[in-house]
């Protein structure tokens, strides 16, 4: 597969990389991707705030593509990934508000090594 890869600012390339094994979540051809602050942040900075390159990371957590397989799924259909993971410790997450998580991570944005998810859970997790 192709990725959008950032090594340091103003040094962002296209690299081949493996397929990602599915594991027990969804596997998706992603066909469409959005440039957000972050991606900016990272071509133009090598980061944004504290948060800092420190391995090359593949980059755009804002992408819609069609399902390959998975369970849950129909071949082809057409899904958006969210790239926020909450935690589902604390109190919002707890009470089913997990978009108010306190410690939402977002893939691709630096937060965790490494940062970008090779194997991505089901449906809602």
């Amino acid at each position: 597969m192709q990725t959008l890869t950032a090594h340091a600012a103003k040094d962002i390339r296209i690299e081949e990389a493996p397929l990602p094994e599915r594991g027990n979540g969804v596997l998706v051809q992603i066909e469409r991707g959005g440039i957000c602050g972050s991606d900016l942040h990272y071509y133009n900075h090598g980061g944004f705030g504290t948060i800092r390159l420190r391995e090359p990371m593949i980059r755009g957590h804002e992408v819609s593509g069609r399902v390959i397989e998975g369970p849950g799924f129909q071949g082809g259909e057409l899904v958006a990934l969210s790239p926020s993971r909450p935690c589902g410790t604390y109190r919002f997450c707890q009470a089913g508000h997990q978009n108010h998580c306190l410690n939402m991570r977002i893939y691709s944005l630096g937060h965790a090594l490494p940062s970008h998810p090779r194997r991505v859970g089901n449906r809602g997790h």
